[in-house]
């Protein structure tokens, strides 16, 4: 009897190492992916004004190449 009872008691144990572990885990990866998540839209951000930048830039070149060669 007082064998299963020590037995009951470290798989008790046991069951919470494993919980609290699994909470951990948990918390751990949640904030990891929340990271991770405003990092890609920080560069998706930064990427799509980089390209709109890129577009505006050239227009604005091919505006001035037009106006210079192309006097109407």
């Amino acid at each position: 009897m007082r064998i299963e009872l020590i037995q009951e008691f470290e798989q008790l144990q046991q069951s919470r190492a494993n919980k609290f572990a699994d909470d951990l885990t948990d918390r751990f990866l949640s904030s990891v992916n929340a990271v991770n998540e405003k990092v890609a839209s920080s560069l998706s951000k930064r990427g799509n004004m980089l390209l709109m930048l890129e577009k505006k830039l050239n227009f604005a070149t091919l505006k001035k190449l037009r106006n210079k060669y192309f006097k109407y």
